[in-house]
């Protein structure tokens, strides 16, 4: 047959002919290993069939558009007759069969394509088969098979379709198996397996039993998943249904020792056969093993990454379950700082958080090993929230009065960020000529990052903290779902007027398809070329707003778009997608701040109404110098990392070595000029930074866990949603989101601010009532759960689940 290939007519090198599935698949069935029969509708039929309907992809303007005209092709009649002679070969003509996507860029070894075309199941009649081939073939241009591929570097020109036709298993069990885990452990298989089809645990709807074995099969550790569903076929004939597993089947083990080892022996084999650790579908019916499909795992770590155990971490502070308000303090704070700091980085961009411990030091409060404790080998761990009591607690009534004192705050903020705002300028021109000047620069840097981070707290922050508190308290006996932050509607500040600034570029990009395709698919040197008028307003928004951050707590890891205008290109995009229209204009929150004050006025008198404007007028100046001082030691940061990089160039030692070193010890050696001196003390920390990494995670998933499966945290903005979930972990995966999905991170920042244009709801690891994400979820009116300690380890890509931010809660639903 010229389209049709059966499985033993394929090897794992056809990939160009039958899709990186279907050549496993061949590859697997000419190896002897126990594949159900199937075969693979080739690459050059779809290619055959994009050319007689005319569909030229590079023509769309819309994915959606192109799929649409896809769905209504007609499959060229030679196709037809040959997957209708394959079928035919199956029984009689009323085969189940499932069909799967086989991209030809999918499944290799430097990338793994998993889930992003389709799979349809329990397809029966010849009918139904050759609508689920078109709908294959449609998935080839959704929108995260798209962004998936351009992300990953794959040429739209060079990826193309197979479409494996395969015999269905109606397995009694079935699941994954990972002949070494990704995250390490190699010496060992992973096995897990739930009821029924595989459905249920590949798309992460069941939480399955888990089984770790040695490569002999024997059960080294063995978890009994909760089993709440399975998926089998429908009682109609058409797909699947999903069914609840009776509460007896559910404490059962899925699988005993003899199928473990049997499962465990078939993927070595694999294993084996293909040189490398493999990713494994499998299923199991009346004793039999079936190998549905089979992948090369693409993110596990190299050989020489040591994996920590508790042994090392012995000696080391032990980190108990975070309860109540002390969770949320640590989630806060994780939001703030995800990795260990670098000892510099400690000096530098922990220097921001230490303010809050110098303010209650000063009225008598001392946190015990600091804010942020880190040990001389430059291995940091969490805050154990102890405190302790010094002499100046009788300074409490002082300081509260002057907290409570609005026009001094006010007066005083607005004084300190000019003054610092001045100090920045001076530091900015002044040209350093050598090590120990540079040195001193740093110095000055450290100090005045310090001063604009104290000041913040005490004339901006804990007043803020205290007046949020009476406004609320207001605002609820007017309308139980109104807070403080309600009254910063039409405030200008930094994230918002950069959101109405990027809103605007958008608006324009927007007016011509061919400029929005370019920013979406190419990057800022390219765009810039190609579009002359955009460069410069992109360039005169890089020059008002270029040192936003990807972190705004650290220092010398971060990097600004000014640094990276890519990273700015990334940023917009999402806005792009959702065409900004969530992004209220100045008029219309301006709008919406005066009713809500006039709704206040109608409750209260003219003097209750008084005292309450006063306050509202001192937070949104309090939430104005939040915004000011923060875009200031972003500023600040990117200066102190021009600095850094200038000492490397000088000294010849490594910008990256440098940061081994606390502040006071490179002050000291750019004194002397005797840097290299440090080496050893440098190579002594390096050798640290892998266990300092692992051993901030382990304290982070300490502090975190639960004591159940569910996920509960804090409302931070009322409401609730249903949606899917998407799990962006970093900015490089912001192309995931699609407009209503259920945005999943483990924290947010300014940055991700144009993704709740296109959430329907957020929910996250990290973060508090005074977060990122709970601002800036209330301002676009969508559900947001936060300090849930462990979502994105709970949830995967595509579970359908229910956010009600009223309640704190998230509930998977499919």
């Amino acid at each position: 047959m010229k389209y049709i290939k059966l499985f033993d007519e394929i090897k794992k090198d056809d990939v160009a002919v039958a899709g990186g599935k279907g050549a496993n698949l061949g590859e697997m069935t000419t190896a002897g290993i126990p594949v159900p029969l199937g075969a693979v509708l080739c690459a050059n039929a779809y290619g055959r069939f994009i050319g007689e309907n005319g569909i030229d992809p590079d023509r769309y303007e819309k994915a959606s558009d192109l799929r649409t005209d896809i769905l209504n092709g007609a499959i060229p009649e030679d196709i037809q007759k040959e997957v209708k002679e394959f079928y035919a070969c199956l029984g009689d003509g009323n085969a189940r069969v499932a069909v799967r996507s086989s991209a030809t860029a999918e499944d290799l070894e430097d990338a793994s394509f998993a889930g992003q075309q389709e799979t349809y199941l329990n397809v029966i009649g010849i009918e139904d088969l050759l609508s689920k081939i078109r709908m294959c073939y449609a998935s080839l241009w959704g929108e995260r098979a798209v962004s998936y591929r351009k992300n990953s570097g794959y040429d739209k020109e060079k990826v193309s379709l197979a479409v494996v036709i395969q015999e269905m298993v109606e397995s009694e069990s079935a699941g994954v198996m990972f002949t070494a885990d990704p995250a390490g452990d190699r010496e060992n298989v992973h096995i897990n397996a739930s009821y029924g089809l595989g459905e249920a645990v590949v798309s992460g709807i069941v939480s399955p039993d888990e089984y770790i074995c040695d490569r002999n099969g024997k059960v080294l550790k063995e978890v009994t998943g909760s089993k709440e569903e399975e998926i089998i076929y429908s009682s109609d004939n058409k797909g699947t249904v999903k069914v609840p597993v009776d509460e007896s089947r559910r404490k059962q083990k899925v699988l005993d020792k003899d199928m473990i080892a049997a499962l465990t022996a078939e993927g070595i084999r694999i294993e084996e056969h293909y040189g490398h650790p493999m990713d494994i579908e499998w299923a199991v019916r009346g004793g039999k093993i079936y190998i549905l499909q089979a992948r090369s795992i693409t993110t596990i770590k190299t050989n020489d990454e040591k994996v920590f155990t508790d042994d090392d971490f012995a000696g080391y502070p032990k980190v108990k379950p975070a309860k109540g308000a002390t969770r949320e303090a640590v989630l806060f704070n994780l939001e703030k700082t995800p990795t260990p700091y670098f000892p510099l980085d400690h000096d530098f961009g922990g220097n921001v958080g230490e303010q809050k411990g110098v303010l209650f030091s000063q009225i008598g409060i001392d946190f015990d090993g600091g804010m942020y404790p880190i040990d001389k080998d430059g291995v940091s761990y969490q805050s154990s929230n102890k405190v302790k009591l010094n002499k100046n607690i009788f300074a409490i009534p002082k300081y509260l009065k002057l907290v409570g004192n609005i026009d001094n705050n006010i007066k005083c903020a607005d004084e300190s960020l000019k003054k610092c705002r001045d100090e920045f300028e001076k530091e900015k021109n002044a040209d350093p000529k050598d090590v120990r000047e540079l040195g001193e620069a740093l110095k000055r840097m450290r100090d005045l990052i310090g001063k604009t981070a104290y000041d913040r707290f005490l004339y901006a922050l804990f007043p803020n903290a205290v007046e949020s508190m009476k406004v609320t308290k207001v605002l609820r006996k007017i309308d139980k779902d109104l807070n403080s932050y309600d009254v910063l509607e039409g405030l200008s500040y930094v994230t918002a007027d950069i959101n109405r600034a990027m809103k605007e570029m958008c608006e324009y990009i927007n007016t011509d398809p061919a400029m929005a395709d370019a920013v979406m698919n190419s990057d800022y040197e390219k765009i810039c070329t190609s579009y002359s008028e955009l460069k410069r307003r992109i360039e005169e928004f890089i020059d008002r707003f270029g040192s936003k951050s990807d972190f705004n707590c650290y220092c010398f890891i971060s990097e600004t778009w000014r640094e990276n205008p890519d990273r700015f290109i990334n940023t917009l995009r999402p806005m792009l997608k959702s065409g900004g229209g969530a992004v209220a204009t100045k008029e219309e929150s301006d709008r919406k701040f005066a009713d809500l004050m006039n709704r206040v006025r109608g409750a209260l008198d003219e003097k209750q109404y008084a005292v309450f404007e006063k306050k509202v007028s001192g937070l949104r100046h309090y939430h104005y110098i939040r915004e000011a001082t923060q875009y200031l030691w972003e500023s600040e940061f990117e200066h102190s990392r021009e600095l850094l990089r200038k000492l490397s160039d000088m000294t010849g030692v490594s910008y990256e070595d440098l940061l081994f070193l606390f502040a006071d010890e490179l002050f000291d050696a750019c004194k002397t000029g005797k840097i290299t001196e440090k080496k050893d003390l440098i190579n002594e920390r390096k050798s640290k930074r892998a266990f300092a990494e692992a051993y901030w995670d382990k304290c982070m998933k300490d502090a975190l866990a639960g004591d159940d499966d569910s996920i509960k945290g804090i409302g931070a903005s009322n409401g609730q949603v249903k949606g899917k979930v998407c799990i962006v972990r970093s900015p490089k995966e912001f192309y995931k989101l699609e407009k209503g999905d259920i945005l999943v991170c483990t924290y947010t920042d300014p940055e991700w601010t144009p993704l709740f244009a296109l959430a329907g709801g957020v929910v996250v690891d990290t973060g508090g009532t005074l977060s990122h994400a709970a601002i800036v979820a209330r301002e676009y009116g969508i559900p947001a759960v936060l300090a849930t300690g462990d979502a994105t380890v709970k949830l995967k890509d595509n579970d359908t689940v229910l956010v009600n931010a009223t309640e704190g809660t998230v509930t998977v639903l499919a």
